[in-house]
């Protein structure tokens, strides 16, 4: 199965109209989803991996909120991050005016491949890719 990406020509002038590849999006799967076909796989109920995905989201928002970053092992990397306005001199700043909103960030885990030193990461590493239908 191949991810299916769409060919856009860009709309910023500064580019000069050229054109790249976007992944498109198939569809969603749903939490109650995942833990089914988890479920199917091992001997753990459906309503045994709800639990632990709701208790893990929950915690992890406490954590993030406290300033932590979380590291689930081969999995990857979660922070909170902020979108800011900038300003001309470190006074003028205002957290209560120019913090525009407050972003999730999440970073795949990778390692270094020993031979080439190119990152490798699991969930994208042998991915194969189509041009989706215009």
């Amino acid at each position: 199965m191949a991810i299916k990406i769409r060919v856009l020509q860009h709309k910023k002038k500064d580019l000069g109209g050229k054109w790249y590849g976007k992944a498109v999006s198939t569809g969603e799967v749903s939490t109650g989803e995942l833990a089914q076909a988890i479920s199917r796989s091992n001997s753990v109920t459906e309503g045994d991996v709800l639990a632990v995905i709701k208790a893990l989201t929950e915690e992890m928002r406490r954590q993030m909120q406290m300033g932590k970053t979380i590291v689930l092992d081969d999995f990857g990397r979660f922070h909170l991050s902020v979108k800011s306005d900038m300003v001309d001199r470190k006074a003028d700043y205002n957290i209560k005016k120019h913090v525009k909103k407050v972003v999730c960030r999440f970073t795949p885990t990778g390692h270094r491949d020993q031979l080439d030193r190119h990152l490798v990461r699991p969930f994208c590493d042998g991915t194969e890719v189509e041009r989706a239908k215009e």
